[in-house]
């Protein structure tokens, strides 16, 4: 059985290019989904799951986060200085610098039904990478895993031996797990000559060669990535809408 979660990453230092005059002025994560932030329903939902300690990496407009840390307890600020210049695996890394301890990592992006931490947090693997059915949303990302071990992550299907679930952004990463992945940061850091590295389709799939993520597959999981105009339409218009239904059908 793996040990007990307490801390969590939330990597939020993007500006949103992609969403245009849409939402210009602020970070993704403070976009409201049923009447509450992004953001929001993550801290909740972590504290909810017993979640203590919280490390929100900004970039863009920090301040924002740095205002809601001052009234959200356990809830700290790293930033990533560079976020214009670099990838997600940066932020990552800057986070790994903190974190000594296994920990979920997130991106601040998502709305998803809180039963998706639930899975990853009952699983008997220290370091979980979690999937759904494709959805259709556009710009998936497509995991490779045979026999239920993390291989391969990829926008591109045609460059994987299988697609076997399409990421969620959700990570139950182990201390040994953490050291991989700063490990193959620095090493395609060297290699490429620039630090526009991807966490999950360059690192991850690095570090899952040294040290084993299973694939955590929930195939009817609720849940959506907002990047562009027509992802935080499906999120407000289809997800949203089929969450709050199923919430309201079984009570909760």
């Amino acid at each position: 059985m793996a040990p007990d979660v307490r801390s969590a990453i939330i990597l939020a230092a993007g500006r949103g290019e992609r969403l245009g005059e849409l939402w210009p002025d602020r970070p993704k994560g403070f976009l409201s989904v049923g009447g509450r932030t992004l953001i929001e329903r993550s801290l909740d939902s972590l504290r909810e799951r017993g979640i203590e300690k919280t490390l929100i990496v900004a970039g863009y407009r920090g301040e924002e986060y740095r205002r809601l840390a001052a009234h959200a307890p356990g809830v700290e600020i790293a930033e990533n200085l560079d976020f214009a210049e670099t990838g997600s695996m940066a932020s990552l890394d800057v986070a790994l610098a903190r974190v000594g301890e296994d920990a979920l990592v997130l991106e601040s992006d998502l709305f998803y039904d809180p039963l998706a931490l639930d899975a990853v947090l009952r699983h008997p693997e220290p370091n979980v990478l979690l999937a759904s059915s494709p959805t259709g949303a556009g710009d998936e990302v497509w995991i490779e895993a045979p026999q239920g071990r993390v291989r391969g992550l990829s926008k591109d299907g045609g460059a994987l031996a299988s697609r076997d679930g399409e990421l969620v952004g959700i990570l139950r990463m182990s201390v040994e797990l953490g050291l991989r992945l700063r490990e193959a940061y620095a090493r395609l850091v060297a290699e490429r000559g620039h630090r526009q590295i991807a966490y999950d389709t360059d690192a991850l799939p690095v570090a899952a060669a040294q040290t084993r993520v299973a694939l955590c597959l929930v195939p009817d999981l609720l849940w959506g990535e907002i990047d562009d105009e027509s992802h935080l339409r499906r999120v407000r218009d289809v997800v949203y809408p089929a969450w709050a239904a199923q919430k309201a059908r079984s009570g909760g």
